[in-house]
């Protein structure tokens, strides 16, 4: 059942002759007004409040301020007394005393209450208590808060009530920020906007795009980004409206940590760069918000090219020619197969398959549907095959850059490996004992895709050298493939 519940902590009863309220009572008033209920009031009661008869009852008599509240103030605006909670705490609260009491008031919040809280008694770290248990309840029970209201007393007895719940809903804002932060997604802050009726198309703009970019990268529509790119710095460069509200003051100030944010990304894309060559940064601001199967697919699809965009590096016309034989490349440019088949498998391009390791973590298909897994080659083992490849004249290179082009081998077999890794999970061949296959952990991944990132950033001011006598082949050139050869 739906219950209107009032969270306060009880101020005592005024001790001026002149004044004859309590300063929760304008809280309860307010309520009523708006027929917000209370249906339950929860009140953090002091050892004062409960125990001091400083209440002098017209007829004479005193009380405590508990006994005033709910024998006299409450009936006379209907509210029965035992709506009244009481929750004992001392004078003064320490730790213990406050998690006391917010265990308390936890217990006593059902899943679908609407809380009002009244801020107007208490100590400074009250507040601070009670929307501390509204905050928790919200996110541990769905429990909403409609109202934060404080009352001020005035020289001349009656109530001023000031409402704060817009500043309340400013955690909103934080837990907005929060996950741009670590996720990249700014649709929680598009959602507060919207809610809070700030209307600058402005903003609203912005965070649309800055929303389709992180969709676009979530699901590795890699062609979008550079569009989604420009659209962001052409947003981040229009300037705002002035600030009128809160709210729109700390969207301002949030603009200037998106321009942060995005500084990377948007210099890449001041500088005209095609978007193939914004990838280390892509790579990074995926790492940074925990998007790593995305960071692997990004790589995995684009280091190729990227590589072969910087140093010189195809195969040679006997090598292209066994490329063309495989069916399964036709349409594909030439440097996915030669990194994603050959590279990875320490696989020679030649009609009888010859490994130069034998990567292989399960040979027999039967049992694994029909997946061959590979594992990881070492550093010497990547040397040895390049060095077969150059002299079975199947690979083409330029010398200078031998040790880049080992480089590129062997972190993209890791790409690779971590990617299927992922994506095979509960493959038992992956649960085996080898020094050939990677942990899979968070920070082993993290410090790959740093290792990669800090590779692909030193090949970016270096071009391809292209050696005497031989013919660059253009990195986009797509394979025309005949009948497959059987391996």
């Amino acid at each position: 059942m739906e219950r209107n519940v009032l969270l306060l902590y009880m101020s005592p009863f005024g001790r001026n002759p002149n004044i004859h309220t309590q300063t929760n009572e304008a809280a309860v008033q307010e309520l009523r007004k708006h027929k917000e209920g209370p249906d339950y009031i929860l009140a953090l009661c002091s050892e004062l409040v409960r125990t001091k008869p400083t209440v002098h009852l017209p007829d004479g008599k005193t009380c405590t301020t508990v006994e005033y509240f709910r024998d006299v103030f409450l009936p006379s605006v209907d509210i029965p007394a035992e709506r009244l909670v009481v929750i004992p705490v001392p004078d003064s609260m320490d730790d213990q005393a406050q998690f006391r009491a917010i265990s308390l008031l936890l217990g006593k919040i059902e899943a679908e209450d609407t809380l009002s809280i009244d801020l107007s008694g208490g100590m400074r770290d009250t507040a601070m208590l009670l929307v501390t248990a509204a905050r928790c309840m919200r996110d541990l029970r769905g429990v909403e808060t409609r109202r934060v209201i404080y009352s001020e007393l005035c020289p001349d007895g009656t109530s001023r009530i000031h409402d704060s719940s817009m500043l309340y809903n400013l955690f909103d804002l934080i837990t907005a920020m929060d996950e741009f932060f670590s996720t990249g997604t700014a649709q929680k802050l598009k959602n507060y906007l919207q809610s809070e009726g700030e209307n600058d198309p402005v903003l609203h703009m912005l965070l649309t795009c800055i929303n389709r970019f992180s969709d676009d990268l979530a699901l590795c529509r890699v062609q979008a980004l550079n569009e989604d790119l420009r659209q962001i710095a052409q947003a981040l460069q229009t300037p705002p409206k002035e600030s009128k509200t809160l709210i729109s003051l700390f969207f301002h100030l949030l603009n200037d940590r998106f321009r942060m944010e995005f500084e990377g990304l948007l210099a890449s894309q001041e500088n005209n760069r095609r978007a193939l060559d914004k990838l280390p940064e892509l790579v990074s601001w995926c790492a940074k918000h925990g998007l790593y199967q995305q960071a692997l697919t990004l790589l995995c699809e684009q280091m190729p090219e990227y590589i072969c965009s910087h140093i010189f590096l195809q195969p040679t016309e006997s090598g292209l020619k066994y490329l063309e034989t495989r069916k399964e490349n036709k349409g594909k440019p030439w440097v996915y197969p030669l990194f994603h088949f050959h590279f990875c498998r320490m696989a020679l391009l030649q009609q009888k398959l010859h490994y130069t390791a034998d990567l292989r973590l399960n040979r027999n298909r039967e049992n694994e549907d029909g997946n061959i897994l590979f594992g990881v080659a070492s550093a010497e083992e990547v040397h040895d095959y390049v060095k077969e490849a150059i002299d079975f004249g199947q690979l083409v290179i330029d010398h200078k850059v031998q040790r880049q082009v080992e480089g590129a081998a062997m972190l993209y077999q890791r790409v690779i490996h971590y990617r299927n890794q992922v994506n095979h999970a509960n493959d038992n061949s992956f649960g085996l004992q080898s020094d050939r296959i990677l942990p899979l952990d968070i920070a082993h991944i993290e410090q790959l895709l740093q290792d990669v990132t800090d590779y692909l950033q030193e090949l970016r001011p270096m071009r391809p050298n292209v050696p005497q006598g031989a013919k660059a082949l253009p990195v986009t050139m797509t394979i025309s493939a005949g009948m497959a050869l059987a391996l």
